[in-house]
């Protein structure tokens, strides 16, 4: 059964649409980090009626009774774009979209652009473009479809869904699905995921106290597991920088294809990766340099904060996983390689391995030396988490410091290869051993692009195992 959605949405709207394309960002300095179809909204809250807010990365919510249904539904009837995004976020953050409460199943999406109309389709409705016209606010950007169990012409668990624009006679992936994947025709939403295959979920538009920008968290959760299982409280955790260019395989080069990896090496271990944003050169790096814009930089202590105590308290209390000490690995590439650096020097969360990726470690030596920052290089000090590092490209000859700043100089190709072997001398001088808590690789010719990143991640995850990268 098709139910009509009471209130403003049924008063002068007709039929309509969603979704939209990712909008994900190369991970250099690119930035971005936030999907097209979920822009911030413009207070940032999070409660389903005006006296929402405030909250970051809210627990999922205890009471999913028809008093909260009512409430949901409200916010999206009332088609104020403040109230309808809020509630959106809502329940992305807690329950999950597509809502199912008692009989009842909510479909809500964002359109980036305006639209005249749009479906649900999906195996739910055998792709049926005419039968569930969506309710349209007068925006033309946003839109609801209620429906009752009754009306599933197949099980919620693992049939996919998108939205159809009958005017240009496209689909479009489900932007707000929090359970997604990617076939052979791009992006789609999950009703329901099957359990019995591994599956991304999303979570848009952190809301931190530590950095201003938001950031979308992605989960790759493998087959079979179940959240606050004692099999989910003895899995391993990755973390990961840069999180929309890890999973996706429409990233940049085609992206990191971390999920792959994951699912050959096995069924123990969830990655976590959060979005890069606007911010990027200022959260993941540690000191300000300049590369030729003015002063950028030096804000990655605020962005370890927002990652020790907001990103994985929140995955701790969502799927019982313990993502600490031995447990957790962190790891990420050029940046966000440099950021992971910095976080095993604080020993964020006790990190069992740190995985650094053609890092630019020659970050604070980049500006003339009077105004410039110290790098990593010359500041490393002492043995803390197991490290894997590793760099692309080479040189012709070998590394020199051209411009006496004690820093060794890369060409624009070489993929931080120097940077890199200095570091690793730094860190065996520190008394890292390699072979023991220490690894090092070189894709001699390799480019600085997620093409290169995916071939290597599986030697990184192997080589964080053998240094110690365990259950709890």
């Amino acid at each position: 059964m098709l139910l009509v959605l009471a209130g403003a949405l049924g008063s002068g709207c007709g039929p309509g649409d969603a979704g939209a394309g990712d909008a994900g960002a190369d991970a250099e300095d690119a930035g971005g980090g936030v999907d097209a179809a979920w822009a911030p909204s413009r207070d940032g809250g999070l409660g389903v009626d005006d006296a929402g807010g405030g909250r970051d990365a809210p627990e999922p919510a205890a009471d999913v009774g028809p008093g909260r249904l009512e409430a949901i539904e409200a916010s999206l009837a009332s088609c104020d774009p403040d109230r309808f995004d809020r509630a959106l976020r809502d329940v992305a953050w807690a329950e999950g979209w597509p809502l199912h409460v008692g009989t009842r199943w909510v479909f809500a999406t964002r359109l980036e652009d305006a639209e005249a109309s749009a479906s649900l389709v999906g195996d739910i409705d055998g792709w049926d473009t005419e039968r569930w016209p969506a309710t349209r606010c007068p925006d033309g950007r946003r839109y609801v479809v209620l429906l009752d169990d009754a009306a599933l012409e197949a099980p919620a668990e693992g049939s996919k869904y998108k939205w159809f624009i009958a005017a240009a006679r496209r689909y479009l992936a489900p932007m707000e699905a929090t359970a997604y994947g990617f076939d052979a025709y791009g992006r789609f939403g999950w009703v329901r995921a099957p359990a019995g295959e591994h599956r991304l979920e999303q979570f848009p538009e952190l809301t931190s106290r530590f950095l201003e920008a938001r950031r979308a968290v992605r989960v790759y959760l493998p087959a079979g597991f179940v959240a606050r299982s004692e099999a989910a409280s003895r899995m391993r955790t990755l973390l990961l920088h840069d999180g929309q260019n890890v999973f996706h395989p429409d990233a940049a080069f085609g992206g990191w294809r971390v999920d792959e990896a994951l699912a050959a090496r096995g069924d123990d271990v969830v990655a976590v990766a959060v979005d890069n944003a606007i911010d990027r050169m200022d959260a993941y790096t540690h000191v300000e340099d300049d590369i030729g814009r003015g002063p950028v930089g030096g804000r990655a202590d605020d962005y370890l904060a927002l990652l020790r105590d907001e990103v994985l308290p929140f995955v701790r209390e969502r799927y019982g996983i313990v993502a600490r000490g031995r447990s957790l690995m962190i790891a990420g590439s050029s940046l966000g390689g440099l950021v992971t650096l910095v976080a095993a020097s604080h020993d964020l969360e006790s990190i069992g391995c740190g995985a650094a990726l053609s890092s630019t470690l020659g970050w604070g030596s980049i500006a003339a030396s009077a105004a410039r920052g110290r790098t990593l290089i010359e500041t490393w000090g002492g043995v803390h988490a197991a490290l894997y590092l590793d760099s692309g490209g080479g040189v012709r000859g070998r590394c020199e410091d051209l411009d006496g700043d004690g820093i060794e100089d890369d060409a624009g190709d070489s993929d931080n290869y120097c940077v890199t072997a200095q570091m690793r001398r730094v860190l065996e001088r520190a008394g890292y051993v390699s072979g023991a808590n220490l690894r090092y690789a070189w894709a001699e010719g390799a480019s600085h692009d997620e093409a290169a990143w995916a071939a290597r991640i599986g030697g990184a995850l192997d080589a964080c195992r053998a240094m110690g990268w365990s259950a709890p």
